[in-house]
C-alpha cells in the first residue's frame, strides 16, 4: 500500500461503499460473523481514499472484473428467474450472506486499487448491487407478499429508519462521485440537476416503499372496478359479479412430480365454503336468533408421525416423517407417489389430492381440519411434501367420511337469503330426472356441462342483481366459479347436501413430460362436493370438459425445457436443504448415474456430447484463421506470431496493474521510452520488467513493420523473460 492525497471523487466512492456495506449489515444483523466481516470491510473502505494499492498482480487485474461482471450477471438471472418463474426457493438470508461474502470483499479491493480497476465498470455497479441485495430479497414470497424484509418482518419501522437514510446516502455519494470526478464543476446548473433527482429518488422511494403498501387495498379495489377485470389465481374467498374477466396468471404456484411418467389428473383443494349470501361465499354465517352461530365451530384432529408405510421410492425417499391420512395403504400394487415442492405457503393447507393413503412431510405435527384438508403446524414454513395415493385416486372421485351430522347437513343445504323463482324452477326440473341423490348429482352436473360454456371473459353483471341467475338464464357463459356456485344451490334446492371447493387442477395444460407437473395460477379452478349416501363426499367438476384446459394456452417445447431443468435445480436444492451435503452428493451422483444411462441410449445424446466436446476448439480454430485471414487483408506481407501478439497484450496488462497503463493514441515504442525516462504518470516501473518489455516492443516493431518474423525459440525467449 502507498499514502496518497485523498481526492473528493475517491472519497465519495468510499462512503457509497461504506453506506451500502452498513445496509447489508442490517439484513444480517442475527449473524455476528457476517457483521464483523462487514465492519472491517467498511473501515478498510473509510480508509482507502489515503491509501492506494498500487502493484496489483497482472492475474488479479486481469480476472477479478471478469468474476465481478458474471457473478452481477448470474444475480440478477437468479434474481430475476426467481421473480418472474420461481425457479429458485432460496432462503431469506443466503443471497445476502453470499453477497456478504464474495460481493463486499471485491468492492473493497476495487476501491483500494482505482489505477487498475476503473470505478465506474466495478466499484460503482458493485456498491449498486450492494444496496439492491439489502433491500431486495429474490426469494419469491407470499401472494401478493412484499420483497423487501421491512415490509415483511415485525421490526419493519426499525429496519426502515436505518435503510431509507443509507440509500439516500448512497445515492448523494454516487452523484457526487460522478460530478467530481474530472474535477469540482459547480455550476448552477449542475448544482440543481443533482439536487432535483435526488429529491425525486427519495420522493419515489418514499411513496413506492412505505406509502404504496399503507394503499396497496384500496389502490388495487380502484383499478380493478376501473378496469374491471380480475386475475386467476388463488384467493381466501369468491365472489360473483366482481370481475367482467379474468386474465390470466403465469405466476408459479408448486411443482408436482408423480410416479407416473405420463399422465394423471388431480384436484388439490386449497378452500372449502359452505355458505353463499347469493354473492360470496364463506364459512361464517350471521347468528341464529338465540345468538348462536349456524356453522359449526371449527374442530382441529392432530395427527401424529406413524411408522413408514414400507419402501417408497426415490421420489419420497428422505422425507422424515409419515401421516397417516385414511385407511391403510396395505397392498402397494398401483399405488402413486406424488411428491410436491411448493414456491410459497401463506396461509393455504397442504395442496395434496383429497384420498391420500400417507402423506410424507418433515413435520412434528400434521392439523387436519374439518373438511379434511391437512395443515402446517402454526410458523412451519413447510414447502416440500408429499402423499401415497391408492390407484383410485389418480382420478378425483369420492372423499369417504363418517357419516353426516345433522349439524353438517343443515350447513350444507343452506340457501341464500334470495333465490331467483326461475332457478328453483330448474331444481324442481332436474330433481324429477332422479329419485336418489346419486343421480340428481350426476343430472345436475350433465345440465352444466351441456348447456353453458366456459369463458374467461362473460362481460359486466348488472350491479346490485342476482349474478347467478344472469348466469343461467342469460349470459350462460362464465367461468369455473360461475359453474360451481350454480351447481351447488342446485343441488341444495334438490335435497342434496353440497359445498363449493376451490384449489388447483393439475391435467394435461400442466404436463410437461417425465412425471412433472407445474402448476401455476392460471390452473386455480373451482369445483363441488357432494354428500352421497353410502360413498361419502364426492367430488364433481361442472365446468363444461375439456374447455378450461383449453382456455389456457398449451405450453411450448422451449418452455416444457425450460420447465423441466428450473424444476430439476429447484429438486437439487431441495434435495440439499432437506437432506444435507453427504446424502446430497449421493443422491447427485445416483441422478447423474441414471440420467447418463438413459443418455448412453439415444444417439442425439452422443451427438450432443461430440458438439460440447469438440464445439469450442472449433469456434477457436474458426476465429484465429479468420483473424489471420482479416490481418492479411489489411496488411499484406505483415506476419506478426499469435504468440508475439499474447506477449504484448500480456506487456499491457502487466503496465495497467502497475498503475502506468498505455494512453489512448500513444504507441508502444513510445510509452516504453517513456516508462524508461520517468515521464510517464505513475509509480516507478522494476528495472527487469522495462528490461523485459523493450524486448517485447522491438520484437513486435521488427515484425510488423520490419517483416521480421520471430521464430518459435524467440518468442519463447520473450515470454520467459516477461514472466521472470
Amino acid at each position: 500500500m502507498t499514502r496518497v492525497r485523498p481526492s473528493p471523487a475517491r472519497f465519495a466512492l468510499a462512503v457509497a461503499l461504506a453506506a451500502a456495506t452498513a445496509a447489508l449489515a442490517l439484513v444480517l444483523r442475527q449473524s455476528p460473523a457476517a457483521v464483523a466481516l462487514l465492519a472491517a470491510l467498511a473501515l478498510a473502505t473509510l480508509a482507502s481514499p489515503w491509501l492506494e494499492w498500487v502493484s496489483v498482480p497482472p492475474p488479479l487485474a486481469r480476472w477479478l472484473p471478469r468474476a465481478h461482471g458474471w457473478l452481477l450477471l448470474v444475480g440478477a438471472l437468479v434474481a430475476w428467474l426467481s421473480r418472474s418463474m420461481g425457479v429458485l426457493v432460496l432462503d431469506s438470508t443466503l443471497v445476502p450472506l453470499l453477497a456478504a461474502a464474495v460481493l463486499a470483499p471485491m468492492a473493497t479491493v476495487f476501491a483500494l486499487a482505482p489505477r487498475a480497476f476503473a470505478p465506474g465498470g466495478t466499484l460503482v455497479p458493485a456498491v449498486v448491487c450492494l444496496l439492491a441485495v439489502a433491500g431486495l430479497d429474490p426469494a419469491p414470497r407470499g401472494y401478493g407478499g412484499s420483497a423487501l424484509p421491512f415490509l415483511r418482518d415485525a421490526d419493519h419501522n426499525g429496519f426502515a429508519e436505518r435503510y431509507l437514510p443509507l440509500a439516500v446516502v448512497v445515492v448523494v455519494a454516487l452523484w457526487a462521485s460522478a460530478l467530481l470526478a474530472h474535477g469540482p464543476r459547480w455550476r448552477s446548473r449542475d448544482v440543481a440537476g443533482a439536487a432535483v433527482s435526488a429529491l425525486l429518488a427519495v420522493a419515489l422511494a418514499a411513496t413506492g416503499i412505505v406509502g404504496l403498501p399503507l394503499f396497496q387495498p384500496r389502490v388495487e379495489q380502484a383499478v380493478a372496478s376501473a378496469l374491471d377485470q380480475g386475475a386467476t389465481g388463488l384467493s381466501g374467498g369468491s365472489t360473483l359479479g366482481e370481475f367482467a374477466e379474468l386474465a390470466v396468471s403465469r405466476r408459479r404456484v408448486l411443482d408436482l412430480r408423480s410416479s407416473l411418467l405420463s399422465g394423471g389428473r388431480w384436484r388439490l383443494p386449497s378452500e372449502v365454503f359452505t355458505r353463499f349470501d347469493g354473492r360470496r361465499w364463506s364459512n361464517t354465517a350471521p347468528p341464529s336468533p338465540r345468538g348462536k352461530s349456524a356453522a359449526p365451530t371449527e374442530r382441529l384432529t392432530l395427527l401424529r408421525p406413524v411408522p413408514s408405510p414400507g419402501v417408497v421410492s426415490p421420489l419420497l425417499d428422505g422425507i422424515a416423517s409419515w401421516f397417516r391420512a385414511s385407511g391403510a395403504p396395505g397392498d402397494r400394487q398401483g399405488t402413486v407417489e406424488l411428491c410436491v415442492d411448493q414456491s410459497d405457503v401463506g396461509g393455504w393447507p397442504l395442496l395434496l389430492p383429497r384420498r391420500p393413503l400417507a402423506v410424507a412431510a418433515d413435520a412434528s405435527f400434521l392439523e387436519e381440519d374439518r373438511f379434511g384438508l391437512l395443515r402446517r403446524p402454526p410458523g412451519d414454513p413447510l414447502t416440500l411434501y408429499g402423499a401415497l395415493l391408492s390407484p383410485a385416486a389418480s382420478s378425483p372421485g369420492a372423499v369417504p367420511g363418517p357419516t353426516l351430522s345433522d349439524e353438517e347437513r343443515e350447513e350444507s343445504l343452506a340457501l341464500p337469503p334470495r333465490v331467483d323463482p326461475r332457478v328453483s324452477d330448474l331444481a324442481l326440473e332436474l330433481e324429477r330426472q332422479s329419485p336418489d341423490p346419486r343421480g340428481r348429482l350426476s343430472a345436475t352436473v350433465l345440465h352444466l356441462q351441456t348447456r353453458y360454456r366456459y369463458t374467461l371473459a362473460p362481460g359486466a353483471f348488472r350491479p346490485g342483481g342476482d349474478p347467478l341467475a344472469e348466469f343461467l338464464f342469460e349470459k350462460k357463459a362464465a367461468y369455473c366459479e360461475y359453474f360451481a356456485s350454480a351447481a351447488v344451490v342446485l343441488l341444495r334446492l334438490q335435497g342434496v347436501p353440497a359445498r363449493f371447493v376451490k384449489g388447483l387442477s393439475v391435467g394435461a395444460q400442466t404436463d410437461v413430460g417425465g412425471g412433472l407437473h407445474v402448476v401455476r395460477e392460471s390452473d386455480a379452478h373451482a369445483w363441488i362436493e357432494a354428500w352421497v349416501p353410502g360413498e361419502g363426499w364426492v367430488e364433481e367438476d361442472p365446468t363444461p370438459p375439456g374447455q378450461f384446459e383449453g382456455a389456457r394456452a398449451p405450453a411450448s417445447g422451449f418452455d416444457r425445457l425450460l420447465q423441466r431443468a428450473r424444476a430439476a435445480l429447484a429438486s437439487a436444492w431441495n434435495q440439499l436443504r432437506v437432506r444435507g451435503p453427504a446424502a446430497f452428493l449421493g443422491w447427485l451422483g445416483r441422478e447423474l448415474g441414471a440420467r447418463a444411462g438413459r443418455a448412453a441410449r439415444e444417439p442425439l445424446a452422443w451427438l450432443l456430447a461430440l458438439l460440447v466436446t469438440l464445439g469450442p476448439r472449433l469456434v477457436r480454430s474458426w476465429r484465429a484463421r479468420r483473424r489471420r485471414r482479416q490481418e492479411a487483408a489489411h496488411e499484406p506481407g505483415v506476419a506478426v506470431p499469435a504468440g508475439l501478439r499474447a506477449i504484448v497484450r500480456d506487456l499491457e496488462r502487466r503496465w495497467a496493474a502497475l498503475g502506468c497503463p498505455r494512453p489512448a493514441g500513444c504507441g508502444l515504442l513510445e510509452h516504453a521510452r517513456a516508462l524508461a525516462t520517468d515521464r510517464a504518470p505513475g509509480p516507478p516501473v522494476p528495472a527487469a520488467l522495462l528490461a523485459a518489455g523493450r524486448e517485447v516492443v522491438e520484437a513486435y516493431y521488427c515484425a510488423r513493420f520490419g517483416n521480421a518474423t520471430p521464430g518459435k525459440d524467440e518468442i519463447s525467449h520473450l515470454r520467459d523473460a516477461l514472466r521472470g
